[in-house]
């Protein structure tokens, strides 16, 4: 095994490497002056247990980025096992504003959309939005937290979804 130089790291070894690391996916809504919008990501985690804080990652133009820095508050639904289209339907910027068709909720601390049938729901209020690179991280206090079904979740390894039982 050899070490890899960091001036040389590309971004699809990168992104292989860290593909080995499972992750669980999510949709990340916001409310804005003419609806929700909504988007997949599987780069939220968990940051600090006192106080409550999580964070998600989006590209820099990313218009979902703008939107949570608009907004200031924001909701996370944890997909299930069983929801890959809504993954796909959201992870489209042309269908992340269409949750028509999607059974939702508004979340009563944010006003963002709370996935119905998901495995659980986050509410959160940005507490710090930082430039990391190509990414902004957005860390969010968690105001309310939902189980909403026992079921296994939606994990992103290797280029692929999978499913815990």
């Amino acid at each position: 095994m050899t070490a890899t130089d960091p001036l040389t790291v590309s971004p699809n070894v990168f992104r292989k490497v860290l593909g080995n690391l499972p992750t669980g996916v999510v949709v990340i809504t916001t409310p804005t002056g003419t609806g929700q919008i909504a988007r997949s990501a599987n780069s939220f985690t968990s940051v600090s247990l006192e106080p409550p804080l999580v964070s998600v990652c989006f590209t820099n133009t990313s218009p979902m980025t703008a939107a949570l820095c608009a907004s200031g508050t924001w909701g996370v639904s944890v997909l299930a096992a069983d929801q890959r289209d809504l993954c796909a339907h959201f992870a489209n910027r042309d269908t992340a504003r269409d949750l028509t068709r999607i059974p939702h909720s508004l979340g009563p601390h944010t006003g963002a959309a709370l996935l119905t049938d998901c495995v659980a729901t986050i509410e959160c209020r940005t507490v710090l939005m930082q430039e990391a690179g190509d990414h902004t991280v957005v860390i969010g206090e968690v105001l309310a937290m939902t189980t909403r079904r026992e079921h296994g979740p939606l994990v992103f390894y290797r280029g692929k979804y999978h499913a815990i039982r």
